[in-house]
């Protein structure tokens, strides 16, 4: 018999919020995929910061360590700074430590090796000094893409693009700063999304990061598109599909 659908736990990106993701969730949810979708608690919008990497690693575990203690088979779903998020937030949760995490997928996505930081990808890229070209920092902490269409949205309709601005918000910088701990890309499958015309995650930051995990003798299967960093709107369908071939991957440990 084919094992069930497992449930999907999305993490999300730096500066979005839920709404930003909807048609892609209803779409994975018709799918047949069970979705859990947690609001990270750094992307509040407040000015100054009230929350921070810390405070998002914990608001996803306080989802996946529910599901790993039911039992619960998941697939982790990870978009952007969601990708360091949820890695931190699954450890100790591989499926070989417990029922619980079979695969990783990551959308152009922050993967890193322990004691790293996003931004610190961004230096390694020799691309820091552009930082303030691109995104606002004030004061308090807390900043804000200066184009969120060219970052996110490029060639994206108007009337989509209309719709997905009044829910992006401002974020703290120290979540970009913040050091990781997790690599549960050790022990769990993973599948990698590349994006070859992204502004926010550019390509050479994501070839950086995965050479990074292949030198620790981690096997990834990867995908490459065409597109911008919001895939899961311009390529949506195909989204789901990646989703759907990572829930079926042969690399998953069986329920059995």
């Amino acid at each position: 018999m084919a094992p069930s659908l497992p449930t999907i736990v999305l993490a999300h990106g730096a500066w979005h919020t839920p709404p930003n993701y909807q048609t892609y969730i209803d779409a994975l949810k018709a799918q047949g995929f069970p979705v859990h979708f947690p609001r990270l608690p750094s992307c509040s919008g407040a000015s100054p910061p009230n929350a921070s990497f810390p405070e998002d690693i914990v608001c996803v575990r306080n989802v996946v360590k529910p599901l790993a203690e039911a039992g619960e088979r998941m697939l982790m779903l990870m978009h952007s700074y969601g990708g360091a998020v949820g890695t931190d937030a699954v450890e100790g949760l591989a499926f070989t430590d417990r029922k619980a995490a079979i695969h990783l997928l990551y959308l152009c996505a922050y993967i890193l090796r322990p004691g790293s930081t996003v931004f610190g990808i961004v230096q390694e890229a020799g691309m820091a000094h552009l930082w303030p070209q691109f995104v606002d920092s004030a004061a308090d902490g807390s900043t804000f893409p200066k184009d969120p269409v060219l970052l996110f949205f490029g060639g994206v309709d108007k009337a989509v693009v209309d719709t997905a601005l009044p829910y992006l918000v401002r974020s703290p910088m120290s979540a970009f700063t913040a050091e990781t701990t997790g690599s549960a890309w050790w022990r769990v499958p993973v599948t990698y999304v590349f994006t070859q015309q992204d502004y926010s995650v550019p390509r050479m930051y994501q070839d950086i990061m995965v050479e990074k995990v292949r030198q620790e003798r981690v096997l990834l299967r990867t995908e490459e598109y065409e597109t911008i960093h919001s895939f899961f709107i311009t390529r949506q369908e195909e989204m789901v599909q990646a989703v759907v071939k990572a829930a079926q991957d042969g690399r998953n440990p069986s329920d059995g």
